[in-house]
């Protein structure tokens, strides 16, 4: 089975390759360069006489295979058009981005041909309003949800997420609960039997941690036995000053125009949620912000209780 020299050269060339060495043998890599395009590659003579023989020049079998796969640019214009594009550049290739305009909203996109020819919409923002309108409940159904709570829609349904204005038809109150929040139970905030009760008499507190040199603003209701304070209490804090109001509405509105005074001042959250589990957002530097400037605040702002903003944190 053994091929002579001028055999095996006369095979390399009969493939389009000249040889740049001796030959080896059948089974070992010959370096020879292709006639076509000028590489430099190393095929096994046994590989180019057999049966299924692969091309000897890899570049060159590529390129072919890539020809072959090319589709030709007025057609794949015309298939781009069928599918609500109009192309901005030239055609390079099913796998190069090919930037075009998509009729259905107008943004530019660049998706590749292959992507379309494989059956994808090409645009992800028409994309992902399809899937939004998909989603998007139906309004009838939404304020069907919010009357089974008890609650009367006063504005047009949006969404799941965003605060839709309603009256309790138990205590004819104004809230803006989401409908999302509903669904998973909830209802009035203000007929809630649990947590703090927004109606109802308060508390604006001030605790302070010697340990962590903190120092925190916050609100409990006035005629709850185990409430925050007694948690703050548990967790190493000391009760400096209270101040009872009429309603839990007053002690968020007090405490949410100081936190965001002192916010706008320059003094950001002093401990991390590891620190203080329950209310670490309403914590300041001791040696910043003093507690008998939180219980002053407290105080001036009890003579002018007009909050220029609803609550944000709650």
């Amino acid at each position: 089975m053994r091929h002579d020299a001028e055999t095996a050269a006369a095979a390399m060339r009969a493939a389009g390759l000249e040889p740049l060495e001796p030959y080896p043998g059948t089974a070992f890599p010959w370096k020879s360069r292709c006639t076509k395009c000028g590489a430099t590659v190393s095929p096994r003579l046994g590989s180019l006489t057999g049966r299924n023989r692969p091309p000897g020049c890899k570049q060159c079998a590529d390129r072919v295979h890539g020809e072959a796969q090319r589709h030709d640019e007025e057609l794949a214009v015309a298939e781009m058009r069928e599918h609500g594009f109009e192309p901005q550049e030239p055609y390079r290739g099913v796998k190069h981005p090919w930037r075009r305009l998509c009729h259905g909203c107008g943004t530019i996109t660049s998706p590749t041909f292959g992507s379309i020819l494989a059956g994808q919409s090409g645009c992800r923002r028409c994309a992902d309003l399809r899937a939004g309108a998909a989603r998007r409940e139906d309004p009838e159904r939404a304020a069907a949800s919010m009357h089974e709570a008890g609650l009367e829609p006063l504005e047009p349904y949006t969404t799941t997420m965003t605060p839709w204005r309603c009256r309790c038809t138990t205590c004819g109150r104004t809230s803006t609960p989401t409908l999302a929040k509903i669904r998973s139970g909830r209802g009035c905030k203000y007929c809630a039997r649990f947590g703090f009760d927004r109606a109802a008499p308060a508390r604006v507190y001030v605790v302070t941690h010697a340990q962590h040199g903190a120092v925190k603003i916050g609100v409990a209701g006035a005629l709850q036995r185990n409430d925050r304070i007694a948690q703050h209490r548990r967790l190493g804090w000391t009760l400096f000053y209270e101040h009872h109001v009429s309603t839990g509405d007053d002690a968020l509105a007090v405490e949410q125009t100081i936190l965001r005074r002192l916010r706008a001042a320059g003094h950001g959250v002093f401990l991390t949620a590891v620190q203080m589990p329950n209310g670490w957002t309403e914590t300041f530097d001791a040696a910043r912000v003093s507690a008998a400037h939180l219980r002053d605040a407290i105080r001036e702002h009890q003579t002018t209780l007009a909050p220029p903003e609803p609550p944000t944190l709650f």
